[in-house]
């Protein structure tokens, strides 16, 4: 198998085919099945790889012995290392969201507490486990331009939710209509200081007036982008730095930058035109 081959351009994670084969059951496990617990136990083998020695020193013989495996079984499921770590960068990119998207839907927090807890299960799940830090912020950049064209598509997604808790912060819909929030939102527009949220609310009510959307919003997206490479940047600090890292800390800065970011976009929004 040439190590070179191009990742599969479909979606990532790709869950392995069995390749319509028959076979007895084994363990209680349909041929089917096993192939997918292969396919797991070398997952979570290049999480463990990847995340400690590295893509460009991990040999597949390491991952093979890292998954209790034979090189015929990682062939089964994965075209090349590089495919391996794709799919292992996928992964972790998706509980990643998940995680984000559930702080931030959580209906008992206000607006302020919901994105700073959303930063917070960014900062947690790369600093608990550092080789997911080391993974989704070393190892992937610059592997082959196939897997760059994923880590942009990953980052786009990253940098369009920071995006949205931009505009939350700054009382602007996704159209580029200026909002007037109602309860915590509100606290968020009038630049009450963080923390000190008067509601638990976070409708937001429309208002008349328009802004100009494709500016506002275009700011907005570069802002977004902007903030997602300093946040990586900080949690990169923190991975090669070695040294004990004060987490809170690095979950407020992350919100202060968000939050006082959107002050420009609340701004920019309310500006004549």
């Amino acid at each position: 198998m040439n190590e070179h081959s191009s990742v599969p351009s479909a979606d990532l994670p790709q869950t392995p085919c069995a390749g319509g084969a028959s076979g007895r059951r084994y363990s209680g496990l349909e041929p089917s099945e096993r192939t997918q617990e292969r396919y797991q136990k070398f997952i979570e083998s290049g999480t463990g790889v990847f995340g400690t020695v590295g893509y460009s020193a991990a040999k597949v013989k390491t991952l093979c012995q890292g998954a209790g495996l034979s090189e015929r079984y990682f062939y089964e499921s994965f075209e090349s290392r590089e495919h391996l770590l794709t799919v292992v960068y996928a992964q972790l990119s998706i509980k990643l969201m998940k995680h984000v998207k559930s702080a931030l839907q959580d209906p008992e927090a206000t607006l302020h507490e919901a994105i700073r807890a959303s930063l917070g299960a960014v900062v947690r799940f790369m600093l608990a486990d550092p080789r997911h830090a080391r993974i989704m912020l070393v190892e992937v950049v610059g592997v082959s331009a196939e897997l760059e064209v994923k880590r942009h598509e990953i980052l786009k997604e990253f940098a369009g939710q920071s995006m949205a808790m931009l505009l939350l912060l700054a009382g602007v819909s996704p159209e580029g209509t200026v909002e007037r929030p109602a309860g915590a939102v509100a606290g968020a527009v009038a630049g009450v200081p963080p923390g000190a949220d008067a509601g638990a609310g976070t409708a937001l009510e429309r208002r008349s007036e328009k802004a100009a959307p494709a500016t506002v919003l275009d700011f907005a997206r570069l802002t977004a982008v902007s903030m997602v490479g300093g946040v990586n940047n900080m949690l990169l600090d923190a991975v090669l730095e070695g040294a004990a890292v004060n987490v809170e800390r690095i979950v407020e800065v992350s919100y202060q930058l968000v939050f006082n970011a959107s002050a420009g976009i609340r701004k920019l929004a309310a500006a004549p035109f």
